[in-house]
């Protein structure tokens, strides 16, 4: 049976793992380092950015791929209203951080005044600040005794 190759008890951790670390993430990002971008300026602001996106990646993309991969086994072996709800926010945070954010950050780099757009992505963020924060909350109530 399926459920014999991982088991639920597992992934009920590691589900819980992905999401804290997720909302821990989501918040760092959201508080401290993109309003950080609205204090530097010139080529100061434009080689932290290049730098930072990509160290950042070696950090997010871990999370957010361990994260889809045990919503999507849980999904195909304990598919209930929480996983289902929580694998819809999860794809809402992947559309927003594929169609808006990553766009923004391609834009930074090669902006001449990267305020205004700095500034858009600290509003967009708090979607998927949002997002995160609710598949947190939803995981920690039916994780949780």
């Amino acid at each position: 049976m399926a459920t014999d190759f991982l088991d639920l008890s597992l992934l009920a951790s590691l589900r819980l793992l992905f999401d804290t670390a997720s909302l821990v993430l989501i918040w760092l990002v959201q508080l401290v380092i993109y309003p950080s971008f609205l204090y530097l300026q010139g080529v100061n602001f434009k080689q932290w950015h290049g730098l930072y996106t990509k160290r950042v990646t070696y950090v997010v993309l871990p999370i957010m791929l361990g994260q889809l991969m045990v919503y999507g086994w849980l999904c195909l072996v304990a598919a209930s209203w929480d996983v289902l709800g929580n694998t819809l926010l999860i794809a809402g945070v992947w559309f927003i951080t594929f169609f808006l954010a990553v766009p923004l950050h391609s834009a930074l780099d090669t902006a001449d005044n990267h305020l205004p757009l700095s500034a858009r992505l600290v509003r967009v963020n708090w979607w998927r600040t949002g997002l995160w924060t609710v598949v947190w909350g939803v995981s920690t109530w039916e994780v949780l005794p």
